[in-house]
């Protein structure tokens, strides 16, 4: 458990200091994807799970603060909420090649997802990258450290490993909460509101559940699509 936790800490606070430093230098990434979504056709395939009523009513005081600072940017609805345990298939535009292949994802899954345990998960603190602003989420144990290791192996097994961690392996469990979107916006003011909240509580909530998720990008709530839900 220690070490998970330790893990999580490193990973967001590299970030944070990445993060630090191209807000000081003006270098931050905005999605131009953001301007329009509708004309983005990438969607992906992703197991997750969605924090608790409790906890996204304190992260949405704290997106207000943002939006107040920030209103040309973007920011997630309380519904799209979520941790991403792993993404089956990676966002793009030619997903329908690979979500052919659902129902064995789905009995992979399942199989795997029987073996474990719920978990609790405490979100406290934010960080944030070149692209937005993240909500740090540690885990109590090591289960969902051993669920994803299980998912990779189970789908390697099957052949599907080679469409996994594309982009990067996912270790943390973050909450996505805001992404840049335009270039204008008093930086300054924000970065001292992410300094403000970096160990901010946001509370705990307890993982009985994952959900298969089609969906965009972003996971917006008109466009994403819960596939099955699996009990833990």
């Amino acid at each position: 458990m220690g070490n998970a936790v330790s893990d999580c800490r490193r990973i967001y606070g590299r970030l944070w200091d990445e993060a630090v430093s191209a807000f000081e230098r003006s270098e931050l990434d905005f999605d131009h994807h953001l301007r329009n979504k509708d004309k983005d056709l990438r969607r992906g395939l992703t197991l997750l799970f969605r924090p608790s009523s409790e906890v996204k009513a304190v992260i949405g005081k704290f997106l207000k603060q943002l939006a107040d600072v920030a209103p040309q940017q973007y920011f997630y609805r309380p519904e799209e909420f979520h941790t991403t345990v792993l993404a089956i298939i990676p966002g793009s535009e030619s997903w329908q090649e690979k979500f052919q292949h659902l129902p064995a994802y789905q009995a992979i899954i399942d199989n795997v997802l029987k073996k474990h345990r719920p978990f609790s998960i405490h979100f406290q603190g934010v960080t944030a990258s070149r692209g937005g602003v993240m909500i740090q989420g540690f885990l109590g144990d090591d289960t969902l450290e051993k669920i994803r290791d299980d998912l990779r192996e189970a789908m390697r097994q099957n052949n599907f490993g080679g469409q996994l961690d594309v982009r990067y392996k996912i270790n943390a469990a973050h909450i996505t909460v805001m992404r840049f979107r335009e270039a204008e916006a008093d930086w300054k003011r924000v970065l001292e509101l992410l300094k403000v909240n970096r160990a901010a509580n946001f509370g705990e909530a307890r993982v009985e559940n994952l959900e298969l998720v089609l969906g965009d990008w972003y996971a917006s709530a008109n466009t994403a699509r819960t596939i099955q839900k699996f009990s833990l």
